[in-house]
């Protein structure tokens, strides 16, 4: 394969590049970052087990983990039917039920009264304030840390 002119002064500013860095000295971290350093490390040690993350959780805490979330997606997708059934029929439950469905019917008594056109101007307001509330954010990220 041949290389072209741009390709031999491109190793070449390379070879210069690593060459004058490698002739610098080498910088100590302030003593102060080495503290802090190793302050965090022994804080991060120090931690239950439960605080850390799941692979470092011991083993039987991991197989119980699993084996409970085994558990309960099973009983969402295969008793789910059973624990509703069984609940309609509880006094409260049906209490519930017709509160839950004298607020829907509120609920649609005040989207029908309320004009379409003001729905749409209060959804594009609230774009427009999510929007300038990200910009604020990003535009104050920016001043401040960067």
């Amino acid at each position: 394969m041949l290389m072209n002119e741009h390709d031999k002064t491109d190793k070449e500013l390379e070879r210069l590049f690593d060459r004058a860095l490698s002739e610098l000295p080498l910088r100590r971290a302030p003593p102060t970052l080495a503290a802090r350093v190793f302050g965090e490390l022994a804080r991060r040690e120090s931690l239950p087990w439960w605080r850390c993350s799941f692979v470092h959780w011991p083993r039987f805490a991991r197989a119980t983990f699993v084996l409970i979330c085994g558990a309960l997606s099973a009983l969402a997708f295969q008793g789910g039917p059973w624990i509703v059934a069984g609940l309609a029929s509880v006094r409260e439950v049906r209490q519930i039920w017709a509160f839950a469905g004298t607020a829907a019917e509120l609920y649609g008594s005040l989207m029908r009264a309320i004009p379409a056109a003001w729905l749409y101007d209060g959804i594009s307001a609230a774009a427009v304030l999510y929007v300038l509330l990200f910009a604020l954010g990003a535009t104050a990220y920016r001043t401040l840390y960067l």
